[in-house]
């Protein structure tokens, strides 16, 4: 006689499966379902939860996402994926100082990826904690070079830091692997204003408007530029 348990055992780690499977592959609506379904027979699975925040937060359902990573966290407070998540949804409604310590509970939890670099940098700049976030966004610049936001936001924290050249390096660099990146552009007018070297400066605005029509900065700093030259 077959164990009606071990076919609930069976069905929830195959639907938990075939929603991860689901998810990898971009059908997001089909992940959903998955892991509703494996919800029924295990509902106090923390990954569940944790996944399911994930695809409500790429869905925009910040309410529903956040609902379902402190589930995943009153289940399992070691659930650092969990944090992660908690925190970037706080992060997109500009709640930095929460985002921040959700990042940060799920560093001591022991994740320390780019990423999480990257955010905690990125909580840092917006709280004008100037210092820890250049440290940070260095970091995350060192763990994937290739990640031109990070460099971008690492140019920005250097330029806050009044460290001039290393940003003008910094933005440079983004332009090396994006080169329609017209905000990369803006602020290499505006470091090389700062300068005073204005035909570099004139130089950037006039790219950034060409890349960006409407770039509103951009079109003042070019008439600042040009002000400046005439007097």
């Amino acid at each position: 006689m077959q164990n009606p348990k071990w076919y609930r055992e069976v069905d929830k780690v195959n639907e938990y499966q075939k929603g991860m499977d689901a998810m990898q592959a971009g059908n997001y609506g089909e992940a959903m379902t998955h892991f509703r379904q494996a919800l029924e027979s295990d509902p106090d699975n923390p990954l569940l939860y944790t996944n399911m925040g994930s695809l409500f937060t790429r869905a925009g359902e910040y309410e529903h996402a956040l609902a379902c990573y402190r589930r995943a966290i009153q289940l399992d407070d070691e659930q650092a994926g969990a944090y992660y998540g908690a925190g970037n949804i706080s992060y997109n409604v500009e709640n930095y100082q929460e985002a921040l310590q959700f990042y940060k509970q799920a560093e001591a939890l022991g994740m320390n990826d780019q990423s999480l670099h990257m955010m905690i940098g990125m909580c840092e700049f917006q709280l004008d904690k100037v210092a820890f976030a250049l440290a940070r966004l260095q970091r995350a610049v060192e763990l994937d070079p290739d990640d031109e936001e990070a460099r971008f936001y690492f140019g920005l924290t250097l330029a806050k830091s009044e460290l001039i050249d290393e940003a003008i390096e910094a933005f440079e660099a983004v332009i090396d692997q994006n080169a329609k990146h017209a905000d990369a552009h803006y602020n290499l007018g505006i470091a090389y204003f700062s300068k005073q070297e204005n035909r570099k400066a004139l130089d950037y605005f006039s790219k950034t408007l060409e890349l960006q029509p409407d770039h509103y900065l951009a079109a003042h700093g070019k008439k600042q530029v040009v002000k400046a030259t005439e007097q």
